[in-house]
């Protein structure tokens, strides 16, 4: 687990691909928002996205899914980020299939901190549209039939990374404070060993938003 630190867009996407290239074991990475900013997924057109929010940054995610505003308020959302390496076996599951088992531990680990109706979104729940939390997809988290937990996945040299974003403000009676990093990472494990962001790790990813996060050719590409 990486410790929560502040960052931009285009930084916050390209820590999440150089560490998926370098862990040796699962990683929870959360992330705290120096500013609001707008992540859309890899295979959206930018000038939908700029219709829908003219006036906020945005940056092209490496995993698909819609568009979500994130909020640098930490009482507004909580976004993190998985990171399976290559050789671990729920690496090697179906993107489906990882996606339900994580969300089914968010789900019953929200459940047993409120009492309240948790589901996972089935074929009924979903809707069609390019605004991540308007359209449920299945298994993403449902409270009181609304979203509040959505991600989306990437696979490459065997590892996968999932990218999520969990909206606190949306959940009836949530107390913000019960939410901190180290609670949120028991909803997937019971051992955890928090590691810095070392000075490699973080040249490494500013040269990425140099070349890729920060540029006209990646989020204009489509």
């Amino acid at each position: 687990m990486h410790p929560v630190e502040s960052f931009d867009g285009p930084m916050q996407m390209a820590l999440d691909e150089v560490l998926l290239r370098q862990v040796s074991v699962p990683t929870l990475r959360i992330y705290k928002w120096k500013s609001p900013w707008v992540t859309f997924g890899y295979f959206q057109e930018i000038k939908e996205v700029q219709r829908s929010f003219p006036s906020q940054p945005v940056v092209r995610r490496w995993t698909g899914g819609g568009m979500v505003s994130h909020s640098h308020e930490e009482e507004e959302e909580l976004t993190f980020s998985l990171m399976i390496p290559a050789g671990e076996k729920i690496a090697t599951e179906s993107p489906a299939s990882f996606y339900k088992q994580l969300h089914g531990k968010s789900a019953g680990w929200i459940r047993s901190q409120l009492p309240l109706s948790v589901n996972l979104a089935g074929s009924e729940d979903v809707k069609p549209g390019s605004s991540c939390f308007q359209a449920p997809a299945n298994d993403d988290l449902l409270i009181q039939g609304r979203k509040v937990l959505g991600g989306a996945l990437r696979r490459s040299g065997g590892g996968l990374l999932y990218q999520g974003s969990l909206k606190i403000s949306d959940i009836p009676g949530w107390d913000p404070a019960r939410i901190s990093p180290m609670a949120w990472a028991d909803a997937f494990s019971a051992s955890l060993e928090p590691k810095q962001l070392d000075a490699p790790i973080l040249r490494e990813a500013e040269e990425l938003v140099r070349t890729r996060y920060g540029t006209t050719g990646w989020n204009h590409r489509k």
